[in-house]
């Protein structure tokens, strides 16, 4: 049983000159399970950089544990939105560690909180035009394949991201003001997609809420026009927005050559169904 109480005197140690002290300590810190970031929270006063650097691996992996192990947890929740959240957030967690102050439901609330408070029957375009030219979310450019582009806090709070990353928040404010947006699995592009009367609107989230027409639609992909449309008629469902989240990592921690979190999200993707 991982006893809290000797966690001060283990991050002591964690520096020790004794190569053997060291081993010790890292063994046991190894072994000490997932609680072992939230626990050291209330020890933080006690981390220098070097320490930091000395005990990030054990929690990376930690990380790693956890994510695998309870990944199937949002694929049994009532909806599709819901389900779509929890992924997401667990993605998040994942990579700004259980302790990070900021929650992607309460900024996801507070955006639908805002825009319901100024448009009373605001409608799907209406949302579009508040997140994406009042609250200025637009297309990450400059750096496209940091992994962080798929971290919904990360790009809520740095206003940058992709594609798929701005139509899902697009798609979850949407829920919660009883709007109906959902999204295109576009091949190479990700896009919105709204109702406005009978006829189905395509929303570019990655270029200012731009609604696509036909012929631009044609620009963007070399199949005819009976096939573009068939994949527009198709339903996208949460697990398919998911997969080509965990897609969207696989490259791009490869990107940055970090085999052992390209390895993982790859596994991830194989316990993932469709």
């Amino acid at each position: 049983m991982p006893d809290k109480s000797q966690l001060p005197y283990l991050v002591e140690l964690l520096d020790d000159d004794s190569d053997e002290v060291r081993d010790e300590i890292l063994k046991s810190l190894s072994n000490y399970g997932n609680h072992l970031e939230k626990d050291l929270f209330s020890f933080t006063q006690l981390f220098n950089s070097e320490k930091l650097s000395i005990v990030k691996p054990i929690l990376d992996d930690n990380r790693r544990k956890w994510l695998y192990e309870n990944w199937k947890n949002w694929q049994s929740l009532p909806t599709e939105y819901s389900q779509l959240e929890e992924a997401m957030d667990m993605i998040c967690k994942f990579q700004y560690g259980f302790n990070y102050p900021e929650k992607i439901t309460v900024l996801l609330d507070n955006l639908a909180e805002e825009f319901a408070k100024h448009n009373i029957n605001g409608n799907e375009i209406d949302l579009a035009d508040f997140l994406f030219k009042h609250k200025k979310l637009f297309g990450e450019r400059d750096d496209y394949y940091n992994p962080l582009n798929s971290n919904l806090i990360y790009v809520l709070k740095k206003k940058r991201g992709l594609p798929i990353s701005l139509t899902i928040i697009y798609i979850l404010v949407a829920q919660r003001l009883g709007l109906t947006v959902e999204g295109c699995n576009f091949p190479g592009h990700f896009l919105a997609k709204v109702k406005v009367k009978r006829d189905i609107v395509l929303i570019d989230a990655y270029n200012n809420g731009r609604i696509i027409n036909e012929d631009e639609l044609k620009e963007l992909s070399q199949d005819s026009v009976e096939a573009i449309m068939k994949i527009i008629n198709l339903k996208t469902n949460s697990k398919i927005v998911v997969r080509r989240v965990l897609n969207n990592l696989i490259n791009a921690y490869g990107q940055i050559n970090d085999e052992k979190n390209k390895s993982f999200f790859i596994r991830l993707l194989n316990i993932t169904p469709w």
